[in-house]
């Protein structure tokens, strides 16, 4: 399955809300004169310089600990908060995804800066942060229509380093999706480079894991991807998070 736009349709669906919540402007005000143009200026520049990807892989669980999922092929991710969310639905399987909005538009951030022309680099570096949760969200749901012929629906999607899964996971996920090493203690998966830091290489990128379940779920908001996701504080939550078993949002 090929989860992956192109750069004009993904740019396309990116929604006006949501970038101006990444701007850090208020999500009720229109953009306007040129606060506008730049918006459209940085979704052209997207289009012309965006490479989407997205690699997924599904895999059986072995097993869940109070602090751990253990997957069918032996790696054991260390993350309390996928753990819970199995265990309270039923999990029977995790779908691990990798993406990013692409190498060469974080070339051409790095170049506008370079030129002296901050706006436009920090308006295509908003759009392009933007444009990697819309692919985030574009590919949950096909992953989720996809499953739903054998009765099965999707959790929203966690990553390491967010709440209580551990950012030292990130070199599993990108070994059980193929990464390969790219010397210098480096994993390399498409255009993506996990960094001896840490650190995702280019911005933009991102690794989740999404539990696999049968129970009745409604499909996956934008919202729901912050009340699901434990980091705080945040200044780009759309939602509150939302604790498991019922507990108060805070």
């Amino acid at each position: 399955m090929n989860l992956a736009p192109s750069a004009a349709e993904l740019a396309a669906a990116v929604a006006e809300r949501e970038l101006l919540r990444l701007l850090g402007l208020p999500r009720g005000r229109p953009l306007e004169g040129d606060l506008r143009a730049r918006a459209e200026a940085a979704r052209a520049a997207y289009v012309g310089h965006g490479r989407p990807f997205v690699a997924a892989r599904r895999v059986g669980l072995a097993g869940l600990s109070a602090s751990a999922v253990r997957l069918e092929e032996g790696t054991e991710l260390r993350s309390p908060a996928l753990a819970e969310a199995l265990r309270a639905s039923a999990g029977h399987a995790v779908i691990l995804l990798a993406l990013c909005a692409g190498r060469d538009v974080a070339a051409e951030a790095s170049r506008l800066w370079t030129a002296e022309r901050p706006d436009e680099a920090y308006f295509l570096d908003r759009f392009a942060a933007t444009a990697t949760e819309a692919l985030l969200l574009q590919a949950s749901s096909a992953l989720c229509r996809a499953a739903s012929p054998e009765g099965e629906t999707l959790l929203p999607p966690l990553s390491p380093g967010c709440g209580r899964f551990e950012l030292g996971d990130q070199p599993r996920l990108m070994r059980v999706l193929g990464a390969v090493p790219a010397g210098d203690e480096r994993l390399a998966l498409g255009p993506i480079e996990l960094l001896p830091s840490g650190a995702l290489d280019p911005p933009h990128s991102l690794l989740a894991a999404i539990g696999v379940t049968r129970q009745a779920r409604a499909a996956t908001t934008p919202e729901d991807l912050c009340r699901g996701c434990e980091l705080d504080p945040c200044s780009f939550r759309r939602a509150r998070y939302a604790q498991t078993h019922g507990a108060q949002a805070r």
